[in-house]
């Protein structure tokens, strides 16, 4: 059998399907074809709705479909009641939701518990090495409901333990790494997924200020993504020059907007700049030694919302290096 076992049609419409979507559903062994090419869509066994447009293009498709089969909601995007509200007009159709948890690694299966399709699908993420959960169709909405609420908590708290520790003159990392030897709390809560963007804008915000009041700043770079630089302040980059660097294939916006010149590569984004601010973990940007980063900067100065360098490796360098809940004196500096 090949590693392919699920194929499932999605309506394409005047935007293209994310192959960054179809690249998910291809390592858990489920291909993606769009419903006007006949021939590759003669096996598929259901559609895909993973967009919330996906559902009111459905209609017209389940009615002229020659077979019931699969309604497969696919990741966070649309509600799964819509999709089942589609079924209910078309008799024969089961509907499964699917979400993969972080990492990959893990999913959750909503369905009902005795009907084929859920079966399958449970299968085939073992099939895949990826280990399945699977509850009725409303407890796993829920849980899509609940998972980026509790992620703005911990992420909020993760903020405000960092002003804490800034205040009184600890180390953040310290701190966290100590709590985590509880086994009720671990080390991966610190893992920041930035679903706070209001609290980090603002740690952003007077961070930069600081730098800028502080040292002769004309070109800047931004690490992260495109969302989140749109919904800085006005103005907060005024007459410095602006070049933004998007990793892991993330889609750039059309328009210049606010955002300034946008480079498709970190090296050229960092060419003679005299300061970097990093908004999101990203695993490009740690895997770099800091050394190699500042070496294409004019000067060396890095504000980090992530902390995704040690403090040590900073401070031997001899930068003006500032992460959430690590203040030291390197403000005071005079090289600069």
């Amino acid at each position: 059998m090949s590693s392919t076992d699920v194929k499932v049609i999605v309506q394409v419409s005047e935007a293209p399907f994310p192959d960054t979507l179809a690249g998910e559903l291809e390592e858990i062994g489920i291909s993606v074809v769009p419903a006007k090419d006949r021939k590759q869509a003669a096996g598929a066994c259901g559609f895909l709705i993973a967009r919330e447009s996906d559902t009111g293009r459905l209609s017209t498709s389940l009615a002229e479909w020659d077979r019931p089969g699969l309604l497969l909601v696919y990741g966070d995007r649309v509600a799964g009641t819509a999709a089942e509200a589609l079924a209910a007009r078309h008799p024969g159709w089961e509907v499964v939701r699917l979400y993969r948890f972080a990492g990959g690694e893990r999913a959750l299966v909503g369905g009902n518990l005795r009907s084929p399709w859920t079966r399958i699908i449970s299968r085939q993420l073992a099939k895949h090495d990826v280990v399945a959960m699977v509850c009725g169709m409303r407890e796993a909405e829920e849980v899509i409901r609940q998972l980026p609420r509790y992620l703005a908590w911990k992420e909020r708290f993760y903020l405000r333990l960092g002003e804490s520790c800034d205040r009184r003159g600890v180390r953040l990392q310290t701190v966290a790494r100590a709590l985590g030897m509880d086994s009720r709390i671990g080390q991966g809560w610190l893992d920041p997924q930035r679903m706070e963007r209001a609290a980090l804008r603002r740690w952003l915000v007077r961070q930069c200020r600081f730098v800028m009041r502080k040292t002769n700043v004309r070109r800047v770079a931004l690490w992260g993504p495109p969302s989140l630089w749109k919904q800085m302040p006005p103005g907060w980059m005024a007459d410095k020059e602006v070049r933004l660097y998007v990793p892991r294939d993330e889609q750039i916006p059309n328009g210049k907007g606010t955002l300034g010149e946008r480079c498709t590569t970190w090296q050229t984004a960092l060419a003679e700049a005299d300061l970097l601010v990093v908004a999101s973990p990203d695993p490009e940007l740690m895997e770099l030694p800091l050394s190699e980063l500042i070496r294409h900067m004019r000067q060396p100065i890095v504000v980090d919302a992530c902390g995704c360098f040690p403090l040590p490796e900073a401070e031997a360098l001899q930068m003006i290096y500032r992460t959430i809940g690590e203040k030291t004196n390197v403000w005071e500096w005079s090289g600069l």
